[in-house]
């Protein structure tokens, strides 16, 4: 069984003046990334890469002469990053749809289903019997 941590004990031993100063240090720097992402990678050709799909360079074009050069990066990513470079980054790749917020006059009730209707002049209805004429 482990032994529980006595938090006052801890308290007395920590040096707070030290610990404010080495977290205000990691505040003024960035954090390291352990993991590059492909817009890391294509960051340094960005501008060229912009040019060339300007000019009518097709995205799967570009991203097979990236894989010939080296550079592994797929078709859909490779998409990503040009909407994400070409809306100068704010997220507004896809414009997102408006919908129109419920009023009074929206809580109308749902029409009936076909199941619902009545039926027609010529058929009985379900369980009903149909009056028989005599035949003259």
């Amino acid at each position: 069984m482990s032994k529980r941590t006595d938090y006052n004990e801890v308290a007395e031993k920590v040096d707070y003046p030290k610990v404010e100063k080495a977290l205000q240090q990691l505040a003024e720097r960035k954090p390291t990334r352990k993991r590059k992402t492909a817009a890391d990678i294509l960051e340094p050709l960005r501008e060229q890469l912009l040019a060339l799909h300007r000019k009518g360079w097709s995205s799967s074009q570009l991203v097979n002469e990236l894989k010939a050069s080296g550079v592994p990066v797929s078709p859909a990513r490779f998409r990503e990053c040009l909407s994400h470079w070409t809306n100068n980054g704010n997220g507004a790749a896809k414009p997102r749809t408006n919908r129109r917020k419920k009023t009074d006059g929206d809580n109308v009730p749902p029409t009936t289903p076909a199941t619902q209707v009545a039926p027609s002049k010529g058929a009985p209805a379900a369980g009903q019997t149909g009056f028989k004429l005599a035949q003259p």
